[in-house]
């Protein structure tokens, strides 16, 4: 009697597994980047990149591996919108020559990520480049 109730146990607890387990792995979003870019101070070479989410936190890391490059980085979202959308993508800051990750797209909802400091400053002096001075003596 003991044998079948450690059984059932079991099973419970393997099928509770493999639900947290598909939760944990419902995002996951197939991308080709036509040109190099930059996610989490590292710069990834163009290729196709899978997102999968790390936890069911929203604003829980994020995986971006190539596996034809062997490369990948681990992001965390600082902000994550509910809003769904049906066609996945990415978005990126352009800073000169050089793209920035900056928003993921998915079913689940759209996830942005801190930009770098430097950035936020390159965009700051390029406003005020912008701005004309006038006056009259």
């Amino acid at each position: 009697m003991t044998k079948h109730y450690t059984n059932i146990l079991l099973t419970l607890v393997l099928l509770g597994g493999l639900g947290v387990s598909a939760l944990g792995q419902q995002l996951e979003v197939i991308v080709t980047v036509p040109f190099s870019f930059v996610a989490a101070g590292r710069t990834l070479p163009a290729g196709k990149y899978t997102v999968s989410r790390l936890s069911e936190d929203g604003l829980g890391q994020l995986s971006i591996a190539s596996y034809e490059k062997g490369v990948g980085v681990l992001v965390l979202a600082n902000h994550f919108d509910r809003h769904s959308i049906n066609n996945s993508k990415v978005t990126f800051e352009q800073v000169g020559d050089m793209h920035y990750l900056h928003t993921i797209a998915s079913t689940d909802g759209v996830y942005t990520i801190d930009l770098p400091r430097q950035i936020n400053l390159v965009a700051e002096t390029n406003q005020y480049d912008e701005m004309s001075a006038s006056g009259s003596n």
